[in-house]
């Protein structure tokens, strides 16, 4: 407990208080930059002030205004206490590669610093994530791990659309993983009992990541009235009469269950561009053919031309992520490939990697390095 405290002390001070200079000032948020580290102020400050409402919609505004770090991804000080290199990736038993992103650092009697946001990079969905766990310190709560963790990444799933953050909430890297989860009741207890300030290792992390998300989806879809405190009341209460298992095994087959994503995927056709947006992006990851043919068809009816291009996007990636016929490779070649040909993006960065992109495609450089610069240009669109 004490190496913990002593690394959680000594982080923020790793290049030395005076070293963060404010960039962005707002009511709710402070944004830092180290001296002698270049990253693209304007961008941050984009993301954060549509995170920054969606999660003081949800959870009340902030008491003491957020210390938010921007960090460059290739200095060595970018990473949290114990853990990699922001923009490192990590491979994780069972799982796969995994990246760090950002993290929170909590304050407490040995911090000399508040509790503070460190994000490697400018998307509103990690900021969202990242300020969740913000919000919570700044309320002095202690909550279980994956409960916390699985709020995060509920409320962090979604689209940036026109200044403004779209929650969408079914997150699809940990839908496939945990369809995939063959777990004993020992562990899914011991992961669900797990605290922040617990010793575990990666896969324990991600695993309890995945697990929260899992119930914190169920109870939302089942109560969105309620309070997310409510949600974890009402989640206490049934462990207390069911059992943790018992109780988390219910709410994940409820989640897991297949009519789940037929449901969701209805939601394509959502009233507002941004609703759809976060409903498309992200769905590449469930690897299937199904998933591609609904994108299809939202493809074939959608006018806005932001959206046309998000959703042609998920679509190309959910290509290359399992086998498609020669009929769905046929309409992918006469509704997705014009999308993204014709595509029209308002920011300007954005649009001319679409353009290169596309370029990449027609000269058959999908596999390389331009075609990768390209896709991370437009994160906003297609990253979960």
């Amino acid at each position: 407990m004490w190496k913990l405290a002593l690394a959680l002390c000594l982080a923020p001070l790793a290049g030395g208080c005076a070293s963060w200079t404010p960039v962005l000032r707002d009511p709710s948020w402070t944004l830092y930059v180290k001296d002698g580290e270049k990253v693209d102020v304007e961008r941050f400050g984009e993301a954060l002030e549509p995170a920054i409402a969606a999660v003081e919609e949800r959870m009340g505004a902030f008491q003491r205004p957020v210390r938010v770090h921007a960090l460059d991804p290739q200095s060595p000080s970018s990473s949290p206490p114990d853990g990699p290199a922001t923009g490192e990736l990590q491979v994780v038993p069972d799982i796969g590669p995994a990246r760090v992103r950002a993290y929170h650092v909590r304050g407490g009697l040995f911090s000399f610093e508040p509790s503070g946001v460190f994000l490697g990079t400018s998307d509103a969905g990690t900021a969202v994530h990242e300020l969740v766990h913000a919000r919570i310190a700044d309320l002095g709560l202690r909550l279980p791990l994956w409960f916390e963790e699985g709020l995060a990444s509920f409320w962090g799933d979604g689209a940036l659309h026109e200044g403004r953050w779209y929650g969408d909430g079914l997150a699809c890297w940990p839908l496939r993983e945990l369809r995939d989860l063959k777990a004993s009741d020992a562990e899914i207890e011991r992961w669900m009992r797990l605290s922040a300030s617990d010793e575990y290792d990666s896969r324990d992390n991600l695993v309890a990541h995945f697990l929260g998300w899992a119930i914190v989806f169920d109870l939302a879809r089942e109560n969105p009235q309620d309070s997310w405190l409510a949600w974890y009341e009402r989640f206490e209460r049934e462990s207390r009469e069911q059992g943790v298992v018992a109780a988390a095994r219910t709410r994940l087959q409820r989640t897991l269950a297949p009519e789940t994503e037929r449901l969701w995927l209805d939601r394509l056709a959502l009233e507002t561009p941004g609703e759809r947006i976060a409903v498309a992006k992200g769905l590449w990851k469930l690897r299937s053919p199904e998933v591609v043919d609904r994108l299809l068809d939202a493809l074939e009816r959608e006018q806005d031309p932001e959206a046309k291009v998000a959703i042609a996007l998920n679509i190309l990636l959910a290509s290359g992520e399992t086998r498609l016929g020669r009929t769905r490779w046929g309409r992918i070649g006469n509704v997705a490939f014009p999308a993204l040909r014709e595509g029209k993006l308002q920011d300007e960065r954005e649009q001319a990697s679409l353009v290169a992109l596309y370029d990449a495609m027609r000269r058959w450089d999908s596999r390389g390095r331009r075609s990768r610069d390209s896709l991370d240009g437009l994160t906003r669109l297609w990253e979960e």
